[in-house]
């Protein structure tokens, strides 16, 4: 599993962001580091991440500018060498959603993460 670009659509401090990670490298190390000054933005990234694979948590910390019936990341993910564009919404059923607004069974994404957990 590879992110290949994480959409911070109304999440945290951000409105419409995108962080693009570019295409898998065909040689060499694929391995990007993400830098800024204090308060840029780099945890909420960072969660923003991992609400994207396991959901935007019931008391989420990042609704500071977008209440949660708003909140919305999405992204990129490569799974199993294929791109799955992917967008989740701050629900409690159905929040995961495919390119088209559908949503998709959780499956998707927790079937490529060999049993890791938010917490791992």
């Amino acid at each position: 599993m590879r992110l290949r670009r994480l959409d911070l659509i109304r999440y945290g401090k951000f409105t419409d962001r995108t962080i693009d990670f570019g295409p898998k490298p065909t040689s060499g190390p694929d391995l990007h580091i993400v830098f800024g000054l204090n308060e840029a933005g780099k945890s909420t990234a960072l969660a923003g991440f991992l609400d994207l694979w396991f959901g935007i948590e019931e008391r989420s910390r990042y609704n500071f500018i977008h209440e949660y019936s708003a909140m919305r990341l999405g992204g990129v993910l490569e799974l199993a060498g294929v791109e799955h564009a992917f967008t989740r919404t701050k629900q409690r059923n159905n929040s995961l959603l495919d390119a088209t607004g559908k949503p998709v069974s959780e499956m998707a994404i927790t079937a490529h993460l060999a049993g890791l957990s938010r917490d791992t």
